[in-house]
Formats: C-alpha cells, structure tokens, sequence
C-alpha cells in the first residue's frame, strides 16, 4: 500500500486496541520499511510494512499497523 489508500482493520485480528478503529476506514498517511523512518518499526518482521493512518471522517488514528494487520479496499 501506499499513501491515501484506503484499508481497514484484518477481520481475523483480535488485538482489542484496535476496537475503537476496526470498522473504520483508514486513509494511510505513511509507510515505513525501517525503525529510521518509523521510530516503532520492529527490523525483525523486514520487509512488513509499518503504516500511519487518519480515518476516512478526518480522525487522527494513534496507532500504527502492519501489512498482515490490515486489508486493503
């Protein structure tokens, strides 16, 4: 994916923190392939993606996801 796709949240996830954005449509707002250009991108998944969202009503959504975390629209 790749900045202003839209995605939402894997079904098959169960992470409960998710629960206040799963049903929402997400907007990426970035990608990141490495802990330098995402702070919180773990090396040991490479080449998984790390993305930052808002969601499609303009909310800022404060956690960022996976590839295998997500489905694309």
């Amino acid at each position: 994916m790749k900045n202003g796709d839209r995605c939402k949240v894997n079904p098959e996830n169960d992470n409960e923190n998710y629960d206040s954005f799963r049903d929402k449509v997400l907007i990426v707002t970035n990608v990141a392939r490495n802990n330098i250009e995402h702070p919180g991108y773990d090396n040991s998944i490479f080449p998984q993606k790390l993305y930052d969202f808002i969601a499609e009503d303009g909310t800022e959504i404060h956690c960022s996801l996976y590839d295998y975390e997500l489905v694309k629209l």
